[in-house]
């Protein structure tokens, strides 16, 4: 009996070390209901509220100042690319599963489910591997995080009281020297 109680100590620091630390567990019963409200709140198919013209002149401008913080000779290069890898999205699905998974599903054709704060791997439409984490935050906004090896994108979703969401996107890169910032607005279909 003795030994065991010595064991005891190393053997609950050992299972404190294998908890997986960030992330978070399956929804709780009582964050059944917070789920439930951000499902009512986000859930559907929502869809640019402005002309997809005047959206791109907003990420163009957005990329037209985090370049002019880039050297000289990288400008050229870089505004091309951010350009290619900034689509403007038309429609945004956002699926509420019955359990705590959220699939989120862009017009661009690429899409994928996570649990709500558990940060899970997904395949870009170019077959390259990302992190996605989803998260619902206390002061009513949904935040998405997509991270690849070249850069991270953050979206952080809001309902106004006109019922429209308004997209905040911040584009973040190792050879940007400025985060890239932009919003749209949507409304539902």
């Amino acid at each position: 009996m003795p030994r065991l109680r010595r064991l005891l100590p190393a053997a609950l620091l050992i299972a404190l070390a294998a908890w997986p630390l960030g992330r978070s567990q399956p929804v709780l019963a009582q964050d059944a209901s917070r789920y439930e409200r951000f499902r009512e709140r986000f859930d559907g198919t929502w869809v640019l509220a402005t002309s997809e013209r005047s959206a791109q002149r907003t990420v163009d401008r957005a990329i037209g100042r985090a370049v002019d913080a880039m050297n000289f000779f990288v400008r050229g290069v870089a505004r091309p690319l951010l350009r290619d890898n900034t689509p403007v999205n038309t429609s945004i699905v956002l699926d509420f599963r019955g359990d705590d998974r959220i699939r989120v599903r862009f017009n661009t054709g690429w899409e994928t489910t996570t649990r709500v704060g558990r940060t899970e791997r997904a395949q870009t439409l170019d077959g390259d591997t990302m992190r996605v984490t989803q998260r619902l935050h206390d002061d009513g906004s949904l935040e998405q995080v997509f991270q690849a090896d070249q850069g991270t994108r953050w979206n952080v979703s809001r309902i106004g009281d006109d019922g429209r969401m308004t997209v905040q996107s911040t584009v973040q890169g190792d050879m940007m020297p400025q985060p890239m910032r932009f919003s749209l607005p949507y409304r539902r279909q």
